[in-house]
């Protein structure tokens, strides 16, 4: 009974071409959590690369100005970031346009990964400053919890579900954050499906994916502090 009434508690916000948005009210808040999924077309493998790689890419994380690891774990073959390690804590700055720079520490990982074998890949973060708070400067964020969850749908599509859960804080109204986010939400979802066929596209036929955390190196897990 309670996992039907979470279910029924997402309402449905919009279409677009890879899926549906649906929208949850918080008590404690204004602002909605969001959830997305659907179907993007581009193999599983392909859409983790590009969502470990999400940082390099300006329409998955627009307006990132700043990004710095502040610690790493699960590492492999003197890696210090994602996708070589499992499990990361991050600083990253954000200058959106007619707004306060907005910022914060959080942890990422890799909680599974069996893309390579035909199976699962999910992806999760969280505010967590136990490796260094955010500096001063810039409106720290309230709250910033997501994940990625993607499985394969054949050979060369993969079903998704996104959902994030944010709060940017500072003073601006709640509408606005909520109509900036359901309109947000879809774009990087185009994105992240345009990067992951181009991955795909360019990859040699018959070649093995990376698997993040396991790039075939030697050596065994470490962890990285950085300075």
């Amino acid at each position: 009974m309670r996992f039907v009434l979470a279910v029924a508690a997402w309402a449905l916000v919009s279409s677009f071409p890879q899926g549906k948005l649906f929208r949850m009210e918080r008590e404690d808040s204004d602002l909605v959590a969001l959830r997305a999924e659907g179907r993007l077309k581009a193999p599983a493998w392909a859409v983790r690369e590009a969502l470990v790689h999400a940082f390099e890419n300006d329409r998955i994380s627009p307006y990132l100005a700043e990004r710095k690891v502040l610690h790493a774990e699960g590492c492999r073959g003197g890696g210090k970031d994602l996708p070589d390690c499992r499990r990361i804590w991050a600083y990253e700055r954000y200058e959106p346009p007619l707004m306060s720079a907005r910022d914060y520490s959080f942890r990422m990982e890799v909680v599974g990964d069996d893309a390579d074998k035909g199976g699962a890949f999910e992806l999760r973060w969280t505010l967590d400053e136990s490796h260094g708070a955010p500096p001063e400067g810039a409106v720290h964020m309230v709250r910033n919890t997501g994940a990625w969850e993607i499985s394969p749908a054949g050979p060369e599509e993969s079903q998704f579900t996104y959902r994030i859960d944010a709060d940017p804080g500072g003073s601006v109204a709640s509408w606005i954050v909520n109509m900036a986010n359901k309109s947000q939400v879809p774009a990087v979802i185009a994105a992240v499906e345009e990067d992951a066929r181009k991955r795909a596209l360019a990859r040699p036929r018959g070649a093995a994916p990376v698997t993040p955390g396991s790039p075939g190196l030697p050596g065994k897990p470490q962890s990285v502090s950085q300075e």
